[in-house]
């Protein structure tokens, strides 16, 4: 039995730009509270990304929180006509399975971001089935993460700091 965690939320900035702060791996800091992401090599784009984020602190070289490590499985950044996919898998040592983020353009110019995770929690059945018992709770922390991704692109847009593709051919 896995976890189905599933949010979305629209953005009044456009895809692109959301995409850019998105896969932002050490900005993620500011739009989800209390974690630190570490990429893990040389390469900060594309397929084969590694990272390693932590939701809790740093003593030294120690993780204290939640450990979570992953892959970069799936990269097609928004196009005028497609939208972006972010896919990753995660690793453990908590938690295991995909994880996917698909952001589309608006009607609106705007975009709409739609998060799924898909895990199974480490222990087996037991702690999985309590995890699901703690959806809501999730669901509601992952949303106000979406929403804080929201702000800082909004605040990108309106500070002048992003000029978007679209912005740029019309």
């Amino acid at each position: 039995m896995s976890v189905d965690l599933r949010v979305s939320q629209d953005i009044a900035a456009p895809s692109d730009l959301v995409w850019s702060v998105l896969v932002d791996w050490e900005g993620q800091r500011r739009w989800i509270p209390f974690t630190t992401v570490r990429v893990i090599g040389d390469r900060h784009e594309g397929l084969g990304v590694r990272c390693v984020a932590l939701s809790g602190f740093w003593l030294g070289r120690l993780p204290i929180g939640l450990l979570d490590r992953f892959v970069v499985t799936a990269w097609e950044p928004p196009t005028d006509d497609q939208p972006g996919l972010l896919e990753v898998l995660h690793l453990g040592p908590f938690f295991t399975g995909p994880g996917t983020f698909v952001v589309h353009t608006a009607a609106d110019g705007g975009s709409v971001v739609r998060c799924a995770e898909i895990f199974d929690v480490a222990g087996g059945s037991l702690p999985t089935r309590l995890a699901g018992l703690l959806l809501p709770v999730m669901r509601a922390g992952f949303a106000t993460s979406l929403r804080a991704l929201g702000r800082v692109c909004v605040g990108r847009v309106g500070s002048g700091g992003f000029s978007s593709r679209r912005a740029q051919s019309s």
